[in-house]
């Protein structure tokens, strides 16, 4: 009746627990949760899956969600754990291949890994591995919370400490039917914004995640005309049109911002009208106002002064300039046409407002973005001291993995923070000639990667161009070409292709042509370009990256991997290539160790399986399996019938003995060892993650012995 009693269930069990005793505690909760198989897996639960989450932290003990991916997506293997062991498994968490499911409070089967009571609960928060996991799901993701209460300490309570140490997670969601008070504060504490349906309208839940899933961004978003921030004040009265356009250039500049300045003060319909009715008044003087030259005197662009023309492309010029104060600036300024044409015009506005929004969220990575107009259309930013990435290639500056994998991370990474603000700023131009590295020249061991031109590509009709660099289309998605039904030229998969594109042109040193991506032999033009460069430290590097490549230039949007896929992929990638010994990946260590065999393979991404096919008749499925913190070696050797019979019988016990003692001297644990089929050898080994990273460099070795004593002759 205690128990019974007690409001707060934690306790609630903890007395269960001790007044019971464990066995029939035990007992009792087993037969409470009844048989999980039987129940029908929700719909919501498959919706979630459909969303492709990196993974699911669940707090059931019913296995349901990892049902529900078995019918979503069949044959995907997740990496599961429970909370005791979520330790072993921090490395799954940047791993884009397979999603993860964290069952914190066990399963039902496993009853040493229940968490029920208070004395569970704590122990499991206390654990190192615990908190960094949690810390790590809320900080490197966006998380949606649903059939849970947040403010349950058992899940709100994490993100409450992280917001006392005052430690920036990010946005996360829960989708909840309550609307008191007390929900709204402690949501605003802990950072989570609430999506509410009504109480008990589990209808409402379904139709929040179909819409999700069927939602398309609208390609086009208008922003206001551009005013310099820093508009020096003139007089209140406008010159006369026929008087105004008598002025020089940049006093007409001046005058013309300023009035622009305040008309646009409110950003109101009634603002914009006028402002179409001035720009229509002043057509000449504006014209005027376009004209720029690095010539002195002419050389004045709303005090900056141009120094020297740098670049031009197909619609405008770039120059290096000065401020007011004297530091030197990059000015791109744009062709007079873009004023005259509405969707050329539109989109320079929200290049600008999203580089603003990118200035004041601070995003690391970006080239700083200072001023910009309207009148004429241009953006100052700080000069870059060093190349393009284009420029760099071409001098055959990148010739290594270890700076391809420097170049790919920090420019995935500078585009995956402007993808994570809330105002969620695309780029939609990723190619070599708008990542630079700074400080090349002048920090030669401490260079970084930055990026330019946040969302200024130009959209005419279904077409989209680089600002200075020209069409390159190569490096454009499918959908900034043509039109695609249910595709969007502002989703993220859009800088996924970009990104796919320039990491090609980073192994290949050539520019992608229009489409290349459809064209029969993509596949093998970028393995070509990829293992043209090996890599001795982690020999599956090559391979994985020519993966990637593809991935993320798949042709259908909803097919291509993130930007936060891209960069965990590529980050792993380094990680293999610096600390090759403290890989515990299962997935990697399956690949890496079949790679070093010596022998071509095909890697299936769903089973985590490389698969090797010998004309000796010999199959090889090298697996790992990430929940079991293993690897799994099966060899199959069948006769094709063009043997002798006598020569393979009598070969056939000798090489399977020499093989097996082999795998058990290199610590493989045997499961299987023959088979029912006459003239069939069957094979199956297991090995820890821990005994073959631990002995990487001998384990190609031993495998490739083992595939030449099963290679008849």
């Amino acid at each position: 009746m205690r128990a019974e009693g007690e409001a707060n269930n934690w306790r609630a069990f903890q007395i269960l627990k001790k007044s019971l005793g464990q066995t029939t505690y035990r007992s009792t909760i087993r037969e409470a949760l009844g048989q999980p198989a039987a129940i029908e897996c929700p719909k919501v639960y498959r919706l979630v899956w459909k969303l492709a989450p990196a993974g699911v932290v669940n707090l059931n003990l019913d296995r349901l969600v990892t049902r529900a991916l078995g019918e979503v997506s069949p044959g995907l293997l997740p990496a599961e754990f429970s909370g005791q062991n979520v330790s072993d498994y921090l490395h799954v968490l940047n791993s884009p291949h397979h999603p993860f499911i964290a069952n914190l409070h066990g399963v039902a089967d496993e009853m040493s890994s229940w968490v029920f009571t208070q004395a569970d609960l704590k122990r499991l928060q206390r654990s190192k591995g615990y908190q960094i996991f949690i810390t790590s799901c809320f900080a490197a993701t966006t998380t949606l919370f649903v059939g849970i209460s947040t403010d349950d300490v058992a899940v709100g309570g994490h993100l409450e400490a992280l917001a006392r140490a005052r430690i920036d997670t990010g946005s996360h969601y829960w989708l909840t039917d309550r609307d008191d008070f007390k929900t709204d504060r402690w949501a605003e504490q802990a950072g989570v914004r609430l999506i509410r349906y009504e109480n008990g309208n589990h209808a409402e839940v379904i139709e929040f995640f179909e819409d999700i899933l069927s939602f398309v961004p609208d390609d086009d978003s208008s922003a206001p005309p551009v005013v310099p921030e820093h508009t020096t004040p003139t007089s209140s009265v406008l010159p006369d049109a026929a008087q105004l356009v008598q002025l020089d250039a940049e006093e007409i500049r001046t005058i013309l911002n300023a009035h622009v300045k305040k008309l646009m003060k409110d950003e109101s319909p009634e603002s914009y009208s006028k402002y179409d009715e001035f720009s229509k008044s002043y057509d000449q003087s504006i014209y005027r106002a376009w004209y720029t030259s690095a010539a002195s005197p002419e050389n004045k662009l709303l005090g900056f002064t141009l120094r020297e023309e740098i670049a031009r492309g197909a619609f405008g010029r770039v120059y290096r300039a000065t401020t007011p104060d004297g530091r030197e600036v990059a000015i791109k300024v744009l062709l007079e046409d873009v004023r005259r044409d509405p969707k050329l015009l539109g989109s320079f506005r929200r290049g600008v407002r999203s580089m603003r929004f990118l200035r004041e969220r601070q995003v690391e990575g970006m080239v700083a973005y200072r001023e910009a107009s309207e009148i004429p259309a241009f953006v100052v930013m700080d000069l870059v001291d060093g190349p393009t990435l284009s420029q760099a290639v071409e001098a055959r500056h990148v010739d290594d993995w270890e700076t391809i994998l420097k170049i790919a991370t920090e420019m995935t990474s500078v585009i995956r923070r402007a993808h994570g603000i809330p105002e969620r700023v695309l780029h939609r131009d990723v190619r070599p000639s708008n990542i630079m590295f700074e400080g090349f020249y002048s920090q030669p061991d401490n260079w970084r990667v930055v990026v330019l031109d946040f969302d200024l590509s130009w959209h005419e009709g279904a077409h989209e161009q680089s600002v200075v660099h020209g069409a390159l289309t190569g490096y454009l998605a499918p959908e900034q070409i043509q039109i695609v039904p249910g595709a969007s030229t502002r989703h993220a998969a859009v800088d996924s292709f970009g990104v796919g594109m320039t990491l090609y042109h980073l192994i290949s040193g050539t520019d992608p042509m229009p489409a290349q991506h459809r064209h029969n032999d993509w596949g093998g033009v970028v393995k070509q370009a990829a293992l043209s460069r090996t890599c001795t430290e982690w020999v599956s590097l090559p391979y994985r990256y020519a993966r990637l490549v593809l991935t993320a230039t798949r042709d259908k949007q909803a097919d291509r991997w993130d930007i936060v896929q891209i960069n965990d992929e590529l980050g792993r990638m380094e990680d293999a290539l610096s600390t090759p010994e403290k890989i515990i990946s299962a997935e990697l260590l399956a690949e890496e160790i079949t790679a070093r065999c010596g022998v071509k393979y095909d890697w299936d991404d769903d089973e985590a399986t490389a698969i090797v096919c010998l004309e000796s008749g010999l199959e090889v499925r090298i697996a790992g399996e990430e929940t079991k913190r293993r690897l799994v070696a099966k060899f199959v050797w069948s006769s094709s019938g063009q043997q002798e019979r006598k020569r393979v019988g009598k070969w056939m016990g000798p090489a399977k003995e020499r093989c097996i003692a082999k795998l058990r001297k290199a610590d493989w644990t045997i499961l299987v060892e023959n088979s029912r089929k006459a003239e069939t050898i069957v094979i199956e080994a297991t090995i820890s993650v821990e005994k073959a990273a631990a002995s990487l460099s001998d384990m190609g070795d031993v495998l490739s012995q083992v595939m030449r004593y099963l290679a008849f002759k």
